[in-house]
């Protein structure tokens, strides 16, 4: 059985973005670093972009990653090369380390909105895919990324898509919103259709993707309420316009949230559309469900268990209580290796193993042919 970890991630390197189009190249993004005896702490470098920093240095609009050459990235157990992939093998052996056969890779600045200008964050987003394309190529297969496309940009978005498929792409990267739009906008509907023509899922993964929602926040809670929570809300809305039923061949996965609260979700969901049966009688009209597309809204249990939808699960969850409401088909795991936040669990292959309150069939389902179906590896 091939251990797969569905969420590992790149720290860019500066690097990433020299072979920007010559109209971008003044405006790439440019690293910076403080002193470590300011506020940030170890927590001192951040890249400038459009004239703001991300991670934020503002309290307000709290954001925090990882960029390269930081004093977290360089007195982390794992080589800066490792993180940037600017060392392949120096990568595989990481996961060698870690019992993980392949891994998939998500991106680590752009967990954030970073670039207003549509064509500037097509240009960013194109240096970033070429420059994963050209790294996982090395690799053996071992290592398959998630490709970034420019949402609000439909036409460069369906051929970034077209390309990236060409490169070798395992599915196409959202966050639960995109800046001020939701999962639903009709205007992401080609985008979805192409996805499902390419064989291609959706990964919506946590993330500050509102900057708007994102400045309401000027402490350390941002993680959850700006950068978790919207996942929850791309959940309601990819269920309540009925993607998955539109497009049979998508898939979407939600990731880096834990799934605990995917059963809550869908009962919330369930409460605001009732099956004709539960209508009583004496009404004239079904009763209103704001925002639910009801010619295509399917209950999203069903789509968990029938291979549309898929969660990445974390290992301290209530197995007995997801399987009862998503099946054992839909429940993925990771490492979030290198980062070092909450959801990260470097040895999570080694502790699986080890549990003893699981079938060994359901843990091959969740360390790797879960994640297989998904990504179609």
């Amino acid at each position: 059985m091939a251990i797969i970890d569905v969420d590992g991630h790149i720290i860019e390197p500066e690097e990433m973005f020299a072979d920007l189009p010559k109209e971008f190249y003044p405006r790439r993004p440019i690293p910076v670093y403080l002193p470590r005896d300011t506020a940030r702490g170890d927590f001192n470098g951040c890249w400038i972009i459009e004239g703001q920093t991300f991670p934020s240095l503002s309290r307000q609009g709290h954001t925090v990653f990882y960029i390269p050459k930081d004093h977290r990235s360089i007195n982390r157990d794992v080589s800066v090369v490792s993180q940037t992939l600017a060392d392949v093998d120096a990568r595989l052996a990481d996961l060698d380390r870690f019992q993980i056969d392949i891994q998939v890779l998500f991106p680590t600045m752009f967990l954030a909105s970073v670039a207003e200008d549509v064509k500037l964050e097509g240009a960013l987003f194109g240096a970033y895919n070429t420059y994963l394309a050209n790294a996982c190529a090395k690799s053996k297969g071992r290592l398959r990324w998630v490709a970034l496309v420019p949402f609000r940009d439909g036409e460069a978005a369906l051929k970034e898509m077209r390309r990236v498929k060409e490169l070798g792409a395992a599915g196409i990267f959202s966050m639960g919103m995109v800046w001020d739009r939701t999962l639903a906008d009709p205007a992401f509907l080609p985008i979805y259709a192409q996805a499902a023509e390419l064989d291609l899922p959706i990964c919506v993964h946590l993330g500050w993707a509102s900057p708007k929602v994102t400045s309401l926040f000027g402490d350390g809670q941002s993680f959850f309420c700006s950068a978790i929570i919207p996942v929850m809300w791309g959940f309601t809305y990819v269920m309540a316009a009925g993607l998955l039923s539109r497009f049979p061949k998508l898939r979407v996965g939600f990731l880096e949230t834990g799934s605990a609260w995917v059963p809550y979700a869908i009962q919330q969901l369930r409460r605001r559309v009732k099956p004709p049966s539960v209508v009583r009688r004496e009404s004239v009209n079904p009763p209103l469900a704001s925002g639910i597309d009801r010619e295509h809204y399917r209950d999203p249990e069903e789509l968990f268990r029938s291979g549309g939808a898929f969660v990445n699960c974390e290992g301290d969850e209530d197995f007995d209580y997801l399987v009862r409401y998503l099946g054992e088909d839909a429940l993925m795991c990771s490492s979030d290796f290198p980062h070092g936040d909450a959801s990260a669990e470097e040895n999570y292959v080694t502790h699986w193993r080890e549990r003893a309150d699981v079938s060994e069939r359901f843990k091959e389902k969740v360390l790797g042919s879960n994640a297989a179906r998904f990504f179609n590896l």
